[in-house]
């Protein structure tokens, strides 16, 4: 996969090659992953690429030969893989969560010392429409959503499952 000509290097052009590479390849290794890239004219970190490929939600299965490759899933698997998230975060947040307070399109959420970082995971893998994404301390968690409405809402239904 030599690259002729110019090779585009934005993100979105460097994950849609990954996702080309990946359904062409058997690719076991990041390293190896990485090779492909250069091959094609892309130059990248390891912190890079492994930032890209848990952007598009890769995972590692078994060929037919027993060896682990990465895949990219399909929008059928990324919904189940929410509904088991969505399932866990309902089992979470009557154990961590102990309060949720709106700031704008913001939430800030309390759980026990320790507990920020599980609680924050679950809600990221849940994918719930409007969450943005989390930043989890300790015992804090901030949650960045799309509208002050929807913070409400997302609060409003944390709490309910508490």
């Amino acid at each position: 996969m030599m690259a002729s000509g110019p090779v585009p290097t934005s993100r979105t052009a460097r994950q849609a090659l990954i996702v080309s590479i990946l359904a062409d390849k058997s690719v076991g290794s990041q390293g190896e992953l990485r090779a492909l890239l250069r091959e094609a004219g892309i130059s990248v970190t390891q912190a890079t690429l492994s930032r890209d490929l848990d952007e598009l939600k890769a995972i590692k299965v078994r060929n037919k030969s027993g060896r682990q490759i990465y895949r990219i899933p399909d929008e059928a698997e990324l919904y189940k893989a929410a509904q088991g998230a969505r399932a866990q975060l309902e089992r979470w947040c009557p154990e961590v969560l102990v309060s949720a307070q709106c700031a704008g399109s913001q939430l800030v959420l309390r759980t026990p010392p320790g507990a920020a970082n599980i609680l924050a995971v679950g809600i990221d893998r849940a994918m719930i429409d409007g969450v943005l994404g989390c930043l989890a301390g300790d015992d804090t968690i901030l949650v960045i959503t799309s509208s002050p409405e929807r913070a409400e809402e997302i609060r409003s239904e944390l709490l309910s499952l508490a």
